[in-house]
């Protein structure tokens, strides 16, 4: 999961960045080697935290391409919740399908209870 993060969580860098209104938008601001970026910020996120801080991450050669780094947004990404919950649903049924109504011989044969004798090194 840490491999599959873009930008790399192993190969990138963090910087503070300035959330500021720009325009009619809300944009954080940072630097790297003196030069200005900026990235688009969700508005209803975002509105009540101008002028504070945050972290965000990127990869030196494309320092642009920044995200902020927080857990809800970088770690935990809502399609990927989705598609896990649904692999797992998916899984889950077929451990109940093939649990459910065992056949009769089946449960005749779990309460027969015999059992052979054993070896110790078989």
């Amino acid at each position: 999961m840490p491999f599959s993060r873009e930008p790399d969580y192993f190969d990138s860098e963090t910087a503070p960045a300035l959330v500021v209104k720009a325009g009619d938008s809300i944009v954080a601001k940072y630097n790297e080697f003196g030069k200005p970026f900026e990235i688009k910020l969700d508005p209803k996120h975002y509105q009540s935290k101008l002028g504070t801080r945050v972290e965000v991450i990127y990869e030196l050669s494309h320092p642009q391409k920044a995200v902020v780094y927080k857990l809800w947004g970088y770690w935990l990404l809502p399609n990927e919740l989705a598609w896990s919950f649904g692999v797992f649903a998916v899984l889950l049924g077929v451990a109940y399908a093939t649990t459910h109504r065992p056949h009769p011989s089946a449960i005749a044969e779990q309460l027969k209870g015999e059992e052979g004798t054993k070896k110790k090194y078989q």
